[in-house]
């Protein structure tokens, strides 16, 4: 019998800072989409962070595509 991890029950990733976390964990700050650390900020500023965040995403997929490959 084989288990299956639900995906309440898998490592995420912040959409602001992009560090991995567990979800959920009792007594923790964090949510679905953010950290402990940054779900305590303004909803505005989570907002930018998310913002910046995939633009840095983004480019660094561009730079990998450009990249010669090793």
């Amino acid at each position: 019998m084989t288990t299956s991890i639900t995906s309440g029950q898998r490592p995420r990733t912040c959409r602001a800072c992009g560090k991995k976390f567990e979800y959920p964990v009792k007594g923790s700050a964090a949510t679905r989409h953010h950290c402990a650390e940054c779900a305590v900020l303004a909803a505005d500023t989570r907002l930018i962070l998310e913002r910046l965040q995939n633009r840095i995403a983004t480019l660094e997929r561009q730079v990998s595509r450009l990249s010669p490959p090793n």
